[in-house]
């Protein structure tokens, strides 16, 4: 039984969770920044450094850890779509980043803090790769895209978009990205194939 996405739920739904976490983010690096720069008497400028440096260690090791964990849970594959589009916006940032973290770990001033930027630094490049080199692909356990996988049992609801109706909109039921996701490309002559996936693996009636 096809399940449909419901659009009127709250805040936390329809792919609000990510930019809400976002601004959440923003939030605590500047007040932490503020805390910073007032208690150790530095420019509010090195404050912010600091702040991202305390709050991007955790979130990169966090990502590492669940898309190592996301490969050894995947399973066999049952379809491939290949990669999917990549935002290129993403990609010039991690082109322009790439340089300044090489530079800043051979700068070995000011106690090593070149070597911790320089760290710092290397995580989007490093992030955008794993996520651009990822496929579309339906698994034996789940859907995985962009580095993630999506498991049956988080898949709450589903329904095709675009202007051929040929894009998968999923809505997750994960704490943290609970509502509908970006849409996936699959090619039209695979899209009966994925519906009979997606029921064959889905709960009725869910």
């Amino acid at each position: 039984m096809k399940m449909k996405i419901n659009k009127s739920q709250g805040k936390w739904e329809n792919g609000k969770t990510v930019p809400l976490i976002l601004i959440g983010i923003v939030v605590v690096q500047s007040t932490l920044a503020f805390l910073i720069s007032y208690i150790f008497q530095i420019r509010f400028g090195d404050g912010i450094i600091y702040s991202g440096i305390i709050i991007g260690y955790p979130c990169f090791f966090w990502f590492l850890i669940s898309w190592i964990r996301s490969l050894r849970d995947c399973g066999s594959t049952l379809l491939d779509f290949g990669r999917p589009r990549v935002e290129p916006a993403s990609i010039l940032l991690a082109i322009l980043l790439l340089p300044a973290a090489v530079l800043s770990l051979f700068d070995m001033s000011e106690n090593g803090r070149g070597t911790i930027m320089g760290v710092f630094l290397l995580f989007i490049p490093v992030t955008t790769f794993i996520i651009s080199s990822g496929r579309l692909q339906i698994v034996e356990n789940g859907i995985w895209h962009h580095a993630t996988l999506l498991k049956w049992k988080d898949i709450t609801g589903y329904c095709w978009t675009g202007t051929e109706n040929t894009q998968l909109m999923l809505q997750s039921g994960k704490t943290f990205f609970k509502g509908a996701g970006i849409p996936l490309p699959v090619p039209p002559e695979q899209k009966a194939v994925v519906n009979e996936l997606l029921q064959k693996h889905l709960p009725a009636g869910s």
